[in-house]
């Protein structure tokens, strides 16, 4: 419990943990992340062990969060669409229809699209385990 306060403290201090770590910080994943939590929240089981992939990862700020705030869940951060990334790291990736087909050929579904506060939106992919 106190290492997830500390946690909590040390890591709402964008500019001490740039300074101890080097990190890129960017306001726009710090102003998401917990809108992005609360839906990922909504729709995992916080018990249960899973794994779970982030796409477009940036600063990696949102994959630290959620890996502090949903523990049983192991988090791979990922990089992809580099044209964007390489013009502007805020922008993020545009084209829903690449990554729903993307999803679709490798066994996944789009369970959820949720409009976030910042004119962006959190996409939900699911696959379900053959386990």
């Amino acid at each position: 419990m106190v290492l997830s306060i500390l946690s909590d403290i040390f890591f709402s201090l964008p500019k001490v943990r740039r300074f101890l770590f080097g990190m890129l910080c960017a306001a726009a994943a710090e102003r998401n992340k917990e809108p992005i939590l609360s839906v990922l929240r909504s729709c995992v089981d916080p018990h249960k062990v899973l794994n779970a992939l982030e796409i477009s990862s940036g600063t990696g700020q949102h994959v630290v969060h959620f890996a502090l705030a949903l523990p049983k869940i192991t988090w791979q951060p990922s990089e992809i669409d580099a044209q964007s990334m390489s013009r502007n790291p805020e922008w993020g990736l545009r084209d829903v229809s690449l990554l729903n087909s993307l999803a679709n050929e490798n066994g996944m579904y789009l369970e959820k699209m949720v409009d976030m506060p910042a004119n962006n939106k959190c996409l939900l992919f699911r696959k379900e385990s053959v386990v």
